[in-house]
Order: C-alpha cells, then structure tokens, then sequence
C-alpha cells in the first residue's frame, strides 16, 4: 500500500513510484505473492519512464511456469506476458521495415525475415508461445501490386490491443474499485464499487470473481484493501474501503 499510494498520489510522476517499488522490493522477502504485483507496477513505470531495457527485465523477473500458482502470481505472469508481448510485437515491426527497405515488398510469411541479419531477427512467437499470426494484405483496387501491406498481431492479445500505439503510456488505466462490506464466509465474499467507462456500479465477488469487468483476486488480511485487475489484465486496479478513498 506505501508503493501503491504514491502512485495514486500521481500516476505520471514515474520516477517516485519507481523508487518507491524499489524501495520494496530491496525487501522482497517480506513480500511473498505480493511481490509480482510490486514488480508489475514498477515494470509498467520503467516503460512510461522510457527506461525499456530495465522495463523487459522486471517484466520478465515476474513470467513462472506454475499454472497452479496463485491467482496474484498467475496474473502478473498474464500481464507481464501482455507487455512483453506488445514489446515484442514492435521488434517485428522494426525487421518488417528493414525486410521492406531491402526487397521493395513485405515478406510472403515471416520465416522469410531469416534473410535478415541475426541481430534484426525478431522472436518468431509472442510471450504467450503462439507464433504470430501474419500475413500480407492486398490494396482494394491495385491488385497488381503484391505485399505491400501486412497484417500482424498475437492471437492472445488480438489485433487490436497489440501494438504499444493502442495503448499510450501516458495514463495508467481507466478503472477504479472500493470496498463496500465483506461477508466473513469461504471463500472471501467482497461487495465492490466500480468505476468504468459505463460509470460507477455495485456488485458483490469472490476471490477470482468477476465484478463488473474487474476481477477481484485477493483481500488482504486486515480487509484494508483488495488487489484486482483490469478484464484484459494490463493494469492493477487496488480498492481500499470507501471511507478511506483518497
């Protein structure tokens, strides 16, 4: 809650929330399955920062192999793999350019880029394991002229949430939560305030529940706050009570 709360304060001051994840993590053994989220959030930062090198390598710090890890794990490993995914997506642009400005067209498929130098040849998947899903468009009305457009995204990601451009880092995210009541029962059950695009609404989850596209994954044990996550799992979303909202 101290990193989460100087990154509420100002979102945009990505040198404070830096210093202050890093201050956590220097004790990260206190920190347990809330490390990740910790590492998540300073990765983000060190992007927004344009500090891309140390960016990829808290992102990856936090990817395991553990499918039954707990959901906070499992989840900043998703969004660490959504980041680095987008990342990656724009080191193949960057070899579709240089394939380009050698052979006047796009490649016919993007085993043709081992043409390219070892040092321009992108990942041949994204960081979920799929290859990507490529493939040259035609225009409309030239159909004489071949490869000389493209389309390419990963499949987890989709066409539209791949490359960093959808996504500017000049904001973090656009959802809010508060805790409204929580009920003493097994599993933990949490009634939510959330605030989206649509507005504000109630509802009540479980952990690992879905309230109103966030999902809710875990209260802490005093009940002073819960971590949850945005439905694409790009951002972290920390809800407090409603009474001690900043």
């Amino acid at each position: 809650m101290r990193a989460w709360s100087v990154h509420a304060r100002n979102p945009a001051d990505h040198k404070a929330v830096i210093d202050a994840c890093q201050g956590v993590m220097d004790r990260a053994s206190t920190l347990g399955e809330f490390l990740p989220v910790i590492k998540t959030i300073a990765a983000w930062h060190l992007l927004a920062n344009g500090n891309q090198s140390d960016g990829i390598r808290i992102f990856e710090s936090a990817l395991v192999a553990d499918k039954g890890a707990r959901p906070l794990i499992r989840y900043s490993d998703t969004m660490a793999r959504r980041w680095l995914t987008r990342l990656d997506h724009a080191q193949v642009e960057k070899a579709l350019k240089a394939y380009y400005a050698d052979h006047v067209e796009y490649p016919g498929s993007l085993s043709q880029l081992s043409v390219l130098t070892k040092d321009k040849q992108p990942p041949v998947s994204d960081r979920f394991g799929d290859p990507w899903v490529y493939e040259p468009a035609a225009f409309s009305r030239l159909r004489n002229i071949a490869n000389q457009r493209y389309r390419i995204y990963s499949k987890s990601l989709g066409n539209r949430l791949t490359p960093l451009s959808a996504l500017p880092l000049n904001a973090y995210g656009s959802k809010s939560a508060s805790i409204v009541s929580r009920k003493q029962t097994n599993p933990v059950s949490v009634e939510f305030e959330t605030v989206t695009e649509a507005g504000a609404r109630r509802g009540v989850a479980t952990e690992s529940g879905i309230v109103n596209g966030i999902r809710f994954l875990r209260l802490s044990s005093d009940a002073g706050f819960a971590i949850m996550i945005d439905s694409d799992c790009d951002f972290w979303i920390v809800a407090t009570p409603a009474r001690n909202r900043q």
